[in-house]
């Protein structure tokens, strides 16, 4: 109920050690979710904060609390991580294979066009790619983008 009466009031960072006066008392389930819902639903408490109140109050348990609370966007962070890394390791490939199919049909490419074609993204890698197989010569490929 405590949770319920300070989670929206302004001086709560004042009030944090009211509020979870009874967490040594508590099992684990119900300090996690009066946490919890204490993050999800406060503005004026930040992580560091409520890490704070935890070493204060149980601080044999801080670790564990704080880290079911952060857990989610750690898990999200590295899903959106590991999408970011295909997306750029696909991108890469690309311009690899971009580069060694210019380079055999028109040789050496001067480094400006190296760099575009390795910053681009793989929608317009695979467009120069598809261009590359018919074209007469570079600047065909590069100016019709």
């Amino acid at each position: 109920m405590k949770a319920l009466k300070y989670s929206r009031r302004e001086d709560l960072l004042d009030r944090i050690d009211i509020l979870l006066a009874e967490a040594p008392l508590l099992d684990e389930q119900d300090l996690f979710v009066i946490v919890t819902y204490l993050d999800k639903s406060s503005t004026a408490l930040s992580n560091q904060a409520m890490r704070e109140a935890l070493v204060r109050l149980v601080p044999e348990r801080m670790e564990q609390i704080m880290g079911c609370i952060t857990q989610p966007y750690y898990d999200q962070g590295k899903a959106e991580g590991k999408a970011e890394g295909k997306a750029e390791g696909k991108a890469e490939g690309e311009a690899n294979i971009l580069t060694r199919l210019l380079e055999r049909r028109f040789g050496t490419l001067p480094s400006p066009l190296r760099q575009r074609i390795f910053t681009a993204d793989v929608g317009s890698i695979e467009a120069w790619v598809e261009r590359a197989f018919d074209a007469p010569d570079l600047q065909s490929i590069f100016d019709s983008n």
